[in-house]
């Protein structure tokens, strides 16, 4: 068991790290990056993974592809991509490549950082991102696209104090955001990334990092060192609290005092149906996206009963505030599936948060589940967000109040021949 001082005590247990391919990221930072493509070198399973996890992402002619590693291919160390780069070109001009490396190719131990650097050129980076499923968690995937951006992003010049907004948000959410940010006075100097490759924010000393998805610690620390530039220490924002927390101590490190208490009563009262639903409602979470933690809280300021709160890693600078608003809440890192299966059975929550993988077995031992991921893809941030956050989790319990009671004896009856 680990202590942070002055938060919650974080249980260490020690099952798997991660639940999915980092591959998965590809399907909203393809949205996001508008002049990019994603090209995975990968095998058959990948390019499975890729048209079935991902379809339901695909609205229109998607920015990825894979170049597919044969069986002739495993004794090649380096495999020759210059054939795949000419057609991405043609078909899709894009403004950089991200090279994304996968399982099988990382195990034979090829030199990706030199494949890419051998295929840049002066008009077409083709940037490398580690993106399998060995050692990160698969939305950790997008913080290594963002360390990849970082010698792109130009440097601001000392005293040029702005904010530059951390982590892949669609452009609505974006535009409020930067909208928010200057009626306060605060000074936007860009998000990472931005919907373009010529767009990256200049950072420097006098910027301000706020990160805004819990999964981005290696990029703001990275930033932090190499460019002195100041991460925000905050709640991300997440509901009507944890967005008043977040503009307000953002708004203190621009010396700027605000209040935003009116607002966050405003936004409660605007979810006070579903609030009401989830009051009191025992809810599980089973680590998958790195999202628990302001999730949890979140649930914990609406007076849920947050039963369990895991995650595949937490780092306890990085989300220190986060823990100290659990105070009272289990926060398992690195949790053992098996021991929550005893207490999920034991404990009989009324909602699990958990993966795609575990969903549906626990849907088929009565359980009411929400998709976990489903977080990572919709519009969840700041005000604006707020409606949507709350409808996430209130949408599976409105749904099985809605079926009829399940009798067993009629199921029986209908499946088994008359006796007469």
């Amino acid at each position: 068991m680990i202590s942070v001082p002055g938060s919650t005590q974080i249980i260490k247990e020690d099952n798997v790290t991660h639940s999915f391919c980092g591959l998965a990221s590809v399907g909203w930072l393809y949205q996001k990056i508008k002049d990019s493509f994603f090209l995975i070198l990968g095998t058959h399973t990948c390019a499975h993974f890729l048209q079935n996890a991902l379809g339901m992402m695909i609205f229109a002619k998607p920015r990825f592809g894979i170049a597919l590693l044969e069986e002739g291919d495993l004794s090649r160390q380096d495999p020759s991509l210059e054939e795949v780069i000419n057609e991405i070109r043609r078909d899709h001009n894009p403004s950089v490549i991200f090279l994304l490396s996968s399982c099988t190719p990382e195990v034979m131990k090829v030199d990706f950082k030199g494949l890419a650097n051998s295929l840049t050129t002066p008009d077409l980076p083709v940037l490398f991102v580690p993106a399998s499923g060995l050692i990160y968690n698969f939305t950790q995937a997008e913080d290594s696209v963002l360390q990849a951006l970082i010698p792109f992003c130009p440097e601001a010049p000392a005293g040029d104090k702005s904010v530059v907004f951390v982590g892949s948000v669609n452009d609505s959410i974006a535009d409020d955001m930067r909208s928010e940010a200057e009626a306060l006075g605060i000074k936007v100097g860009g998000f990472l990334p931005e919907s373009r490759f010529d767009r990256l924010p200049a950072i420097g000393p006098d910027t301000v990092l706020a990160p805004i998805q819990p999964y981005l610690s290696r990029v703001v620390s990275r930033l932090a060192r190499e460019r002195k530039a100041k991460p925000l220490s905050s709640l991300f924002p997440f509901g009507p609290t944890g967005t008043r927390v977040f503009w307000e101590d953002l708004a203190a490190m621009f010396d700027i005092k605000v209040d935003l208490r009116e607002r966050e009563e405003a936004a409660w009262k605007r979810i006070g149906e579903q609030v009401s639903l989830l009051k009191g409602k025992k809810v599980f979470f089973t680590a998958d996206t790195m999202m628990e933690l302001p999730l949890a809280r979140f649930l914990n300021n609406a007076g849920a009963d947050v039963m369990e709160c895991s995650s595949a890693y937490i780092n306890k600078k990085f989300h220190a505030r986060e823990l100290e608003a659990l105070d009272g809440v289990r926060v398992v890192e690195q949790p053992n599936f098996h021991r929550q299966l005893q207490d999920v059975k034991r404990e009989q929550p009324d909602l699990i948060v958990t993966s795609l993988m575990t969903a549906n077995p626990f849907v088929g031992n009565g359980f009411v589940v929400k998709w976990s991921m489903e977080f990572t893809l919709m519009p969840i941030h700041s005000w604006s967000g707020v409606f949507t956050l709350a409808n996430l989790f209130v949408s599976p319990l409105m749904r099985r109040e809605k079926l009829p009671a399940f009798d067993e004896s009629v199921w029986l009856k209908g499946i088994m021949p008359s006796a007469e």
